[in-house]
């Protein structure tokens, strides 16, 4: 599982939303760019995710079906909002971040079927597609470190 501890301040909710604005900075400097978008919104979405990624995970050992369901679909609707933010604005980046939210989407969408269905088909899909994601969302949050880190 991934670790995001200290990437932002605040969990985005229903009912205030994280966002991002990559037009914070008018600088043309990429790595500025990158922080902008990241201190903009991009550290509470990473936040979200780890949140959401973790509940899963204490959702699924011992495995509670009902609190599954609860947290696939968390999962789910964090990554369909994140998923309508500001692009990152490093092209990069955001083909990894986009790799990471879909691949973390089908994870939820798999889980939440597994969950409703106790269909191992689909926990196992889960568990495919939600290796993939972090490791994209793992390389996400290194890069960013690095940039975040060398201002």
């Amino acid at each position: 599982m991934l670790l995001l501890t200290g990437c932002g301040a605040t969990r985005a909710t229903p009912e205030q939303p994280a966002t991002t604005s990559a037009s914070a900075s008018p600088s043309t400097d990429p790595a500025a760019k990158v922080r902008a978008w990241a201190d903009a919104g991009g550290f509470d979405s990473l936040d979200t995710l780890s949140t959401s990624l973790g509940q899963v995970e204490k959702d699924s050992d011992p495995v509670d079906l009902t609190a599954l369901q609860t947290s696939c679909a968390q999962l789910t609707a964090d990554v369909e909002a994140i998923a309508q933010e500001d692009p990152m604005p490093d092209e990069k980046l955001a083909a990894r971040w986009k790799l990471a939210l879909d691949h973390l989407g089908k994870s939820a969408s798999a889980c939440t079927v597994g969950a409703a269905s106790e269909d191992q088909a689909s926990f196992d899909l889960m568990a495919a597609e939600m290796s993939i994601g972090t490791k994209h969302l793992d390389a996400v949050v290194k890069r960013i470190t690095e940039i975040s880190d060398a201002s």
